[in-house]
């Protein structure tokens, strides 16, 4: 046997009274919300100072510095930055033979972002 479940309503209220008690809350409401809220403020701009001269500097340097370790230490790893893209390269040599065994990118790679940036120039003009 299958009974409805009917949700239990509570006696409805007078019209009247409804709307006097809305009509009082909606007026105190704003007035405690607006001395309840904080005052937000933005913050404040952050004033960034990048000097991209020395930073290269400094990453020429410490390319600089991690070869004569690698040198020192007797490993065929050799970092050097490309400056037509601005990127580090990475070649792993053979000591004995001086070979190239690895490039970092790979020298395909190189050659395709440099073929890229002359191409550049050619798409889109720089000066308009």
């Amino acid at each position: 046997m299958v009974t409805a479940i009917q949700p239990r309503l509570a006696p409805a209220a007078p019209a009247s009274s409804l709307a006097a008690g809305s009509a009082a809350r909606e007026s105190a409401a704003p007035a405690i919300a607006d001395a309840q809220r904080p005052v937000v403020m933005p913050p404040p701009k952050a004033e960034i100072q990048f000097d991209s001269e020395k930073m290269r500097a400094n990453l020429e340097e410490a390319i600089n510095r991690i070869n004569e370790m690698m040198r020192d230490g007797g490993r065929g790893l050799n970092f050097s930055m490309d400056n037509k893209l601005g990127r580090p390269i990475v070649l792993v040599r053979n000591l004995e033979s001086g070979e190239v065994i690895r490039q970092i990118p790979n020298e395909v790679v190189v050659k395709v972002a440099h073929s890229i940036e002359d191409l550049k120039g050619m798409l889109h003009n720089e000066s308009v």
